[in-house]
């Protein structure tokens, strides 16, 4: 100090004690324009240090403050800290005895004026201020530059904001949050359509929104037509929106556009006519006819839109009589057509409700004779094209893999393979079922024989999470499905169980006769042990019971089965059931032919009876039943034999023949008992390769009992009977096939069957 200002040290302390920070601890300038004024400054600070060293030291402050001038500008703090601050570094460079050569290399004289930035700082830096979309950037103003950060995201290259549209509009689903109104007087047909099935899909369920719709809908028909014209109307269907005058008008513009609807068109007025509200009789006799003509003269309509209608008309089900006939007349048509298309265009959610709709109209049924075997071929052709798939599919639609099973297990569709993936993907998907995916999946699985324990486990732990959103079809179908299996598994899910519950608050006087069949059904085949079967099914019966007069011939015999496992206590019920379902059998008739070609052509008289299979429930029902009960079971076999002697036995399963054959057990001896038993044995000799080895032994077991009663069983059929026992032995449990082997030898019959050590009778 002394040799640079002329003061002594010890006199004169050392004014600022500070040590300067190094130069790697300063941040360099990123802007061009403060790096040049930081150079001119350091070049008069060089200037201003080798005067000041000629100099007294009053004189630095004052070149401290000329230096700092300008410099709190753009920091945002006052001239004085600023000048203050410049001051300490000032002082504490002087008071070095550095070179100032090296002082100016260092870049030091930059540090000692201060770091002037012209940026906005990472703190100020928010979404909205960089967003473009949020706020208008001003380039002449702000000081922060999007091109500089964002380059792809330039102003002048950007879309404009504009209010949320659809085709034109304002979206229908925002209407009610950004408010005005929808301009629905300048919508056209399309547009209209196209709106409404949107509604549909978002679930928009403002009535103010729909009524506007309707009545430009109704301002429309005139000059609608097709395919706007369907499929405005399936939306209004679906959405259930039964405003009368519109459903009058549409019905007409329908029938007025009919003869000029292509295939897909007819499709979506069957997909709408799936509400009974918005469907009557005529309109949807005309659009199958016009399905039929479409079918019959044009050969150019592709798999999917076949597959359509399929799917379409699965959902008319049930229908009246005459209009069901018309229903399957069509479906075989469609059958036809798509066996000679590619079927795997259709995919395989399409291919799910194609063999679902045969499965429902009941054309998969055996028993219906060989004019049905286009339906049949095509369901087993979707099948096997199902393998390899449904891994795939389960991800994206798991309630499809339900309904598949329920679908296979009614049609019968026995397909190992495909049974085998089904059930595995059942399993892995089970978690994200619906309450009524599970019931379909339990029911499907346990009527095949299908089902697992882990499925068991994966359902009821699923049922549990979905049973407050189970219908009473969920209910009977999960009924139906659950008590088949274990009686522990049965508890759970049943009569211990939360569908019990369901059942109990949706109340039973709330399903439908249909619904209550199918609950009684499944209760009587709850397994020994379960506990509140016959309780639950005594609650059935009672809410079932005023219903009887609405049954048709069928449900009542699916009733009398199930009396026979349930066997009730109360005689008056069982003789009302019974006597409804007996006057409910058809009397043989004659049909109706020309009197004069029958004369000509010598033809005889067709006689038509009712049905073999609701015959055969319905003696098993009977035969089932406890003759402490109901004393006259003999009698009322007896009284069918004539329907069974003149029903259609060709159309006759093997099972339906063995369970008529062991029912007749009860009915006295007569030469018309034995027509029968010979009728349907020469039927169960032809297709007795259709049963399984347990009802082998159940049928063999019956013969042997009916011919210490007088009737003598065929030597053939004993025969064919013991060949398939001798493939199937293995299928039975150890210590049961001893029983076939000595029925065939009280029999007399020449076979003889070989036992092994497992068959031979068990110790006692």
């Amino acid at each position: 100090l002394k040799a640079n200002f002329g003061c002594s040290p010890s006199s004169t302390p050392p004014l600022f004690p500070y040590q300067p920070p190094s130069i790697q601890s300063i941040v360099r300038p990123k802007n061009r324009h403060c790096s040049n004024l930081l150079t001119n400054m350091a070049t008069s600070l060089g200037a201003a240090v080798s005067a000041g060293r000629n100099s007294s030291s009053s004189s630095m402050t004052s070149v401290a403050s000329r230096l700092s001038i300008g410099v709190g500008t753009g920091t945002g703090a006052g001239p004085t800290t600023t000048t203050a601050a410049a001051s300490l570094r000032l002082a504490a460079l002087l008071s070095s005895t550095t070179p100032l050569s090296q002082i100016a290399a260092s870049g030091s004289v930059v540090a000692a004026v201060g770091q002037q930035r012209f940026y906005t700082p990472p703190s100020r830096r928010t979404w909205s201020k960089q967003h473009h979309r949020i706020r208008s950037p001003r380039p002449m103003v702000d000081r922060f530059d999007l091109s500089r950060e964002q380059p792809q995201k330039q102003w002048w290259r950007e879309r404009r904001i504009a209010p949320a549209t659809y085709f034109g509009f304002p979206d229908v689903t925002k209407i009610n949050l950004r408010g005005g109104g929808l301009y629905v007087e300048q919508m056209d047909s399309v547009t209209l359509a196209v709106l409404a099935d949107k509604c549909l899909k978002e679930n928009v369920d403002d009535p103010e929104i729909w009524e506007k719709f309707c009545w430009r809908a109704q301002q429309l028909s005139t000059r609608m037509h097709e395919p706007d014209l369907c499929y405005i109307f399936r939306a209004f269907s679906r959405k259930d929106w039964s405003d009368q005058h519109f459903v009058t008008t549409y019905l007409g513009r329908i029938q007025r556009r009919m003869h000029m609807m292509h295939l897909p068109d007819v499709a979506v007025v069957l997909e709408a006519f799936a509400n009974p509200r918005f469907r009557q009789g005529e309109y949807l006799q005309k659009a199958l006819l016009q399905l039929a003509l479409l079918l019959q003269h044009r050969d150019d309509a592709k798999a999917a839109a076949l597959a359509r209608c399929c799917a379409a008309l699965r959902l008319l089900h049930p229908l009246p009589k005459g209009l069901s006939e018309e229903v399957v007349q069509v479906l075989s048509e469609l059958a036809e057509a798509l066996l000679v298309r590619d079927l795997t265009e259709i995919g395989t959610s399409k291919a799910i409700l194609v063999i679902d709709s045969f499965v429902t109209w009941g054309l998969m049924d055996t028993e219906r004779g060989q004019e049905m075997q286009a339906p049949a071929d095509l369901c087993w052709t979707l099948v096997r094209d199902l393998k390899g798939t449904l891994r795939a599919h389960g991800r994206e639609k798991p309630d499809e893999l339900a309904t598949l099973a329920l679908c296979l297990a009614s049609g019968k569709l026995d397909h190992d393979e495909v049974w085998t993936e089904l059930i595995t993907n059942l399993e892995y998907e089970a978690h994200r079922l619906s309450g009524k995916a599970v019931a379909e999946a339990a029911l499907g699985a346990a009527k095949a024989g299908r089902a697992t324990g882990k499925l068991h486990e994966v359902l009821l732990r699923r049922l549990l999470e979905e049973s407050s959103k189970l219908s009473s079809l969920d209910c009977a179908r999960a009924v139906a499905g659950f008590c088949r299996g274990p009686a522990a598994v049965a508890e759970a899910a049943i009569t211990k169980g939360p569908v019990s519950e369901r059942m109990l608050e949706l109340g039973l006087e709330n399903f439908t006769p249909a619904e209550l069949l199918l609950t009684i059904d499944g209760l009587a085949r709850t397994r020994k042990g379960a506990w509140g079967g016959e309780i639950l099914a005594g609650a059935a019966l009672e809410a079932l019971f005023p219903h009887l007069g609405e049954l048709s011939l069928e449900q009542l015999a699916g009733l009398c089965r199930s009396l026979g496992s349930l066997r009730p206590s109360d005689k008056s019920i069982l003789a009302t059931i019974f006597d409804t379902t007996q006057a409910a059998v058809p009397k043989v008739e004659e049909t109706p032919e020309d009197e004069s070609e029958l004369a000509i052509e010598h033809k005889p008289r067709i006689t038509i009876g009712p049905s073999p299979r609701h015959l055969a429930m319905i003696s098993q029902g009977l035969a089932g039943q406890n003759p402490q009960v109901l004393t006259d079971v003999p009698k009322r076999l007896e009284a069918l034999l004539p329907a069974l002697m003149n029903s259609d036995s060709d159309k006759t399963a093997a099972v339906t023949a063995a369970t008529i054959v062991a029912s007749l057990l009860k009915c006295p001896s007569s030469k018309l008992r034995d027509e029968v038993l010979d009728k349907y044995a020469a039927r169960l000799e032809k297709r007795c390769h259709e049963l399984s080895a347990h009802a082998l032994l159940t049928s063999l077991l019956a013969m042997q009992r009916l011919n210490e009663k007088g009737w003598t069983p065929p030597t053939s059929l004993l025969e064919k009977i013991a060949m398939f026992l001798d493939m199937k032995r293995y299928d039975l449990k150890p210590g049961t096939l001893y029983k076939a082997a000595d029925a065939l030898k009280s029999l007399n019959c020449s076979t003889s069957l070989r036992l092994e050590p497992r068959d031979a009778a068990p110790a006692v």
